[in-house]
């Protein structure tokens, strides 16, 4: 009976350990809170969504969410009361963090999501010290995206997306390089499955491959792996795929006829700011290589209810920010080839630059890199 009486106490205290750590709490103080709840979201290791709401009494709150074997990104975010005769304005973005083996400790100014800090395990210790090096940035980044709403002369609007670009790009260019120096960290996974756009298609797969394998498997990476094998026909040296389309002139337009030129490849449409607000760099670039023989062919999609719908919205456009290169419309045509799917374009703008052999270069999406420029400089020497 001793025996059996021995066991008891260790079983007891392999209990009390488990429950110690199947959980993690989640505290935190942020000024400005109040009463408000916040939620807590995120996708754990069996690919389900979990959710949790957590009431805050004057601007502290704390809660236990299930701890995870491996780290899943989480979200944080206010249920702020809604003000009807409130302005509108670009909504906050959530909070990001992750959920993983150990407590966590949120504090900062529930109004200015930049400005939170989190400490608790290597994950978001490494997170927060990125956050903290691109606090500035950002802040600087929401003030410019609630400046998009107002009024502004075609000069201030030009001026008030350039920074936005550049200030965007500050906090990129860390990311990156967090990156490249952290393979080893489900942070690098995490960054990289929501900067698809921020690389050019071979730098993308070329990161992809440079991590290690530890959370490759994870939602974030198996995402990843979905993108990298969807550019994957479409990386630098494969050939352009074959189309044949007449143009708004009249006159035809196919790789075949292009042979011989370095010509840009355009993925755009009427409705995308972001296609739109790239014309004036790209009419730089045209202005500085026609003359060398490039070429820029427009391919649009519209969302026209009919063929003269997207007629009629696409020439408008094209009529407005004057742009005079090549230009077809997806949607004339389509029922014999989609052009769009062919090239596997699923974000608009998309650029793939093509050389004169018919050979791809690179292929960048949201003009958020300067690989464009640089290989024309490369190409034409200047």
């Amino acid at each position: 009976m001793r025996a059996i009486f021995a066991c008891i106490p260790l079983l007891l205290s392999v209990t009390m350990a488990k429950s110690q750590t199947d959980s993690i709490t989640i505290s935190g103080q942020l000024k400005g809170l109040n009463n408000n709840k916040i939620g807590i979201s995120y996708v754990d290791e069996n690919g389900k969504t979990q959710y949790t709401s957590l009431q805050s009494i004057n601007d502290k709150f704390s809660g236990k969410v299930k701890a995870q074997t491996i780290p899943a990104g989480a979200r944080l975010s206010v249920a702020w009361p809604r003000d009807p005769s409130a302005k509108p304005q670009m909504p906050m973005a959530p909070f990001n963090f992750f959920v993983w083996n150990k407590n966590l400790s949120i504090t900062g100014d529930a109004n200015s999501v930049p400005t939170m800090r989190i400490k608790g395990d290597e994950e978001n210790n490494l997170y927060d010290q990125l956050k903290q090096q691109s606090a500035k940035s950002e802040v600087r980044y929401q003030e410019l995206l609630n400046m998009l709403g107002k009024k502004l002369s075609a000069k201030d609007s030009l001026a008030l997306h350039q920074e936005i670009r550049e200030t965007s790009q500050a906090v990129y260019v860390r990311q990156k390089e967090l990156v490249k120096t952290h393979p080893n960290n489900f942070t690098s996974v995490f960054l990289l499955s929501r900067m698809t756009n921020l690389y050019s298609a071979d730098n993308y797969v070329a990161a992809w491959n440079a991590l290690a394998p530890t959370y490759k498997n994870t939602e974030a990476g198996k995402s990843i792996q979905k993108t990298v094998e969807k550019l994957a026909p479409t990386l630098a040296g494969t050939a352009v795929f074959a189309f044949e389309r007449t143009d708004k002139d009249g006159n035809k337009v196919s790789p075949a006829l292009l042979k011989g030129k370095t010509y840009l490849l355009d993925f755009w449409g009427s409705w995308c700011g972001p296609c739109r607000a790239s014309h004036p760099h790209l009419k730089e670039l045209y202005k500085k290589y026609k003359g060398k023989g490039f070429e820029i062919v427009a391919v649009a999609q519209e969302r026209g209810k009919t063929l003269d719908d997207s007629k009629a919205s696409w020439l408008k456009a094209i009529q407005d920010d004057q742009i005079t290169w090549v230009h077809i419309l997806n949607q004339d045509g389509i029922e014999k080839q989609d052009i769009v799917k062919t090239y596997h374009v699923n974000a608009f703008p998309t650029k793939i630059l093509v050389d004169a052999e018919g050979k791809i270069i690179l292929r960048v999406t949201a003009s958020a890199t300067d690989d464009i420029d640089k290989a024309l400089e490369k190409i034409y020497g200047f």
